[in-house]
């Protein structure tokens, strides 16, 4: 009875040494403060950076743990705001995402396996209607595999898979609607690294098509 009582005891342990940060999840090494992405269009195609498209700045806790997203337009304008919500074991509980104007857009609330890893997630607009459901499913090293989405009735309409690099990196996200047909292959190319290893810059392409370059400035604690 004893050793059962003490086994009771250490499973809120368990669970909180499981628990991930973003920044695990994000695969990002060392404690950043900030993580800014400006996104410029492909030149001509060719895998060089042409004009700008936008631009997102992430804002992390001391723990490593989102706290806000923010995306700008071409003058700088804010278009929209998440605000990211945690439990006390430091799990996200939901992400509110704003519009530029201020007003609430869509509201995302998340469930997780005992590893930490999000396995499922609810999509409410503003009014609180459901419109969007999603099932995630992982490999052993934490790395997300299959997205699945699902309509308000519960009906698939998109599943993702993803391939990554030995550093955890995304590489390819091949898109299928609810035929199973295949219609987009997105692959990611990554061309520069900063000394903590994490990428800085990196090209994306549409089948096969380069379609932008990101450039990513990491502030560490």
């Amino acid at each position: 009875m004893r050793a059962f009582i003490l086994l009771l005891l250490c499973v809120p342990l368990l669970v909180m040494a499981q628990t991930k940060n973003d920044l695990q999840r994000m695969k990002v090494l060392g404690n950043a403060d900030t993580i800014t992405e400006t996104e410029f269009a492909a030149l001509n195609g060719k895998p060089e950076k042409g004009t700008l498209k936008s631009k997102s700045v992430i804002v992390f806790s001391e723990v490593g743990n989102r706290l806000s997203y923010f995306t700008y337009g071409l003058s700088g304008e804010l278009l929209s705001k998440s605000v990211y919500h945690y439990d006390t074991n430091g799990a996200l509980i939901n992400v509110m995402r704003y519009r530029g104007d201020g007003g609430l857009n869509v509201t995302t609330v998340y469930q997780y396996d005992k590893v930490g890893n999000e396995t499922g997630e609810s999509n409410t607009d503003a009014s609180g209607t459901l419109f969007m459901t999603a099932k995630s499913k992982y490999d052993l090293n934490g790395n997300r595999i299959v997205y699945d989405r699902y309509d308000l009735f519960g009906h698939l309409f998109l599943r993702s898979n993803f391939k990554y690099d030995k550093r955890g990196n995304e590489v390819q996200e091949r898109e299928f609607d609810s035929h199973e047909s295949l219609q987009f292959v997105t692959t990611w190319q990554y061309t520069a690294f900063d000394k903590r290893g994490n990428w800085i810059e990196r090209v994306m392409l549409k089948n096969d098509e380069p379609r932008t370059v990101t450039v990513r400035e990491i502030k560490y604690r």
